[in-house]
């Protein structure tokens, strides 16, 4: 018989069922009358850095830390139930690949309502992240010819010119003839080269943010990522309730929205014509055909209408703003790591571009499916995303649905709980990647059956199922171009040292928190951000005798 917990309870309660949850052959943590599991949050701070993302990280801490918490186990629990009341809703953290893919592949489980108040500063919680059901399929089939491979194909000539611009900002950061130069955070460029990316794709604009003048949307949405948090600090959570904050939010959305607006309308007021289409295009193209197609009325351009595409396309702005923001840092961190990897990764764009790295963009343009023949690139994006996931799935548990564990006759309960997918956890378990603290980027390029190709729905990059990440092709393009423009000409390696010294110079108390023994470990209020912003230097590797890339 399965044991469902209610959404809320009181502490009594909550002690309570944790008992009875033990009781019933499912290992618990050690738990409080009082403090529920908040020493168990505390220690892993404790333990790994104060500043280290509890919500990202937590299932690694546990897989590497679960004789602590579970002496009387012989192994981690497939599953980690964690009472955060009344800081959050209690948690259950899912370590196993067959235990998450239930989750998401199996019944269609909604998001969880975290997921809403993280993102109520630019969507108020009305978009393809945070809808399910009925409301989330037509939204998803909306937006889906926009985001297809053959749309997104279309438009990498022009994200090449992205590209080439973070080569220009590499280059200006680079010292003289060869030599290293001044520290810089690689997430900080990254985001910039995101967001110039999604801003062409999304809705046809230049947003400038790779310049010295990038545009008050890039400057407005700048600022409101700041407000976005997902916390269990009792301070913050009290702020976040007041009125003051909440007319602060909702200021800057409306300032968000009177930028998009007119793209928005000129997409209902037009029609498309030909390829590329953007994003907001496709989709009021979708809508149109839709409401012919049913002999339901014309769409009309009422703001609620345009209100709602608002909310998703700020989903996406931030989707592919984060991801690869995230991504890249880590990239460049293992390659340093890994100078057998660089040189592969160099050698394939010499066969598939041409020796010339001048010479790959007009390639590109003429061929932009040439991008498909990268295998090795596409190996070194996915290595990177197993072992440094940019975000986590959270799903709100239910009555009726509980997960199956083997060994174990009696259902884990899931109502009341929200449900994580420790994508981390799953990337480094040994039985689905084998040698897992490797960077192995080979694992994605050899065939069925090698002993290093993953077993299926055990990556989850992108996640996994129907809800998978919708904008996952433009990342790979836009992550594969920086790619081909940056790594034949540059060296790029972190600069712990040159950060420090630059902190210290304006007078800033320097840590040197490590997580693993690592300076570069996973922060941020919410989604996965590496530590400092992954600080870097980047010498030039080529010149022209006139000393121009």
């Amino acid at each position: 018989m399965a044991i469902s917990l209610p959404p809320s309870m009181p502490r009594l309660l909550m002690m309570a069922a944790s008992q009875l949850v033990a009781n019933h052959g499912k290992p618990i943590m050690e738990h409080s009358f009082l403090l529920g599991h908040l020493l168990v949050v505390r220690k892993f701070h404790l333990d790994w850095a104060t500043d280290a993302n509890f919500i990202q990280s937590f299932g690694s801490y546990m897989a590497a830390h679960w004789k602590d918490f579970f002496p009387a186990e012989d192994s981690c629990p497939p599953v980690v139930y964690v009472d955060v009341w009344p800081l959050s809703r209690p948690m259950a953290y899912s370590l196993k690949a067959y235990v998450s893919n239930q989750m998401e592949m199996g019944q269609l489980l909604a998001k969880s309502p975290m997921q809403g108040k993280f993102l109520e500063p630019i969507s108020k919680g009305r978009d393809l992240n945070c809808m399910h059901g009925d409301e989330w399929r037509a939204w998803r089939s909306t937006f889906n010819p926009g985001f297809s491979k053959s749309n997104i194909r279309s438009w990498i000539p022009a994200l090449l010119q992205d590209a080439q611009s973070f080569a220009t900002v590499i280059s200006k950061l680079c010292g003289e003839g060869g030599s290293w130069g001044p520290v810089f955070q690689l997430e900080k460029i990254s985001a910039d080269l995101a967001f110039d990316s999604a801003g062409r794709v999304i809705i046809n604009s230049s947003l400038k943010s790779q310049t010295s003048c990038p545009s008050l949307f890039t400057l407005a949405y700048r600022e409101q990522l700041q407000r976005m948090e997902i916390t269990l600090s009792p301070l913050k959570l009290l702020w976040r309730a007041t009125p003051m904050f909440k007319m602060q939010i909702a200021r800057r959305r409306r300032e968000l929205f009177n930028h998009l607006r007119p793209f928005i309308c000129e997409a209902i007021s037009g029609n498309s014509h030909g390829s590329p289409q953007t994003i907001v295009q496709a989709a009021v193209d979708a809508c149109k055909q839709e409401s012919q197609g049913s002999g339901k009325p014309q769409m009309r351009r009422d703001e609620d209408f345009v209100e709602q595409i608002f909310c998703q396309l700020m989903i996406f702005f931030f989707g592919g703003d984060d991801a690869i923001s995230t991504v890249i840092p880590w990239m460049f961190k293992h390659l340093e790591s890994n100078p057998d990897c660089v040189a592969k990764l160099r050698a394939e764009h010499d066969k598939v571009l041409g020796p010339d790295p001048r010479a790959a963009a007009d390639k590109i343009r003429l061929s932009p499916h040439i991008l498909d023949s990268l295998q090795y690139t596409m190996g070194v994006i996915k290595e990177t995303l197993r072992m440094n996931p940019a975000t986590i799935t959270i799903r709100q548990g239910r009555r009726g649905f509980d997960f199956n564990i083997k060994g174990s006759e009696v259902p884990w309960p899931t109502d009341g709980f929200d449900l994580f997918d420790s994508s981390i956890t799953i990337h480094r378990d040994p039985e689905n990647f084998p040698r897992p603290l490797e960077f192995i980027p080979d694992r994605f390029v050899v065939a069925e059956g090698h002993p290093l190709h993953p077993p299926k729905n055990v990556w989850r990059g992108f996640q996994l199922g129907p809800r998978q990440c919708i904008g996952q092709e433009m990342a790979i393009v836009v992550l594969k171009l920086a790619l081909v423009a940056v790594v034949r000409d540059f060296d790029i390696e972190m600069a712990w040292d040159d950060w420090d010294k630059a902190q210290q110079r304006i007078g800033v108390k320097v840590s040197k928190s490590t997580v693993e023994g690592d300076r570069m470990y996973t922060t941020g209020k919410a989604t996965a951000h590496p530590k400092n912003g992954g600080p870097a230097h980047a010498r030039m590797r080529r010149a022209k005798a006139d000393g121009t890339v």
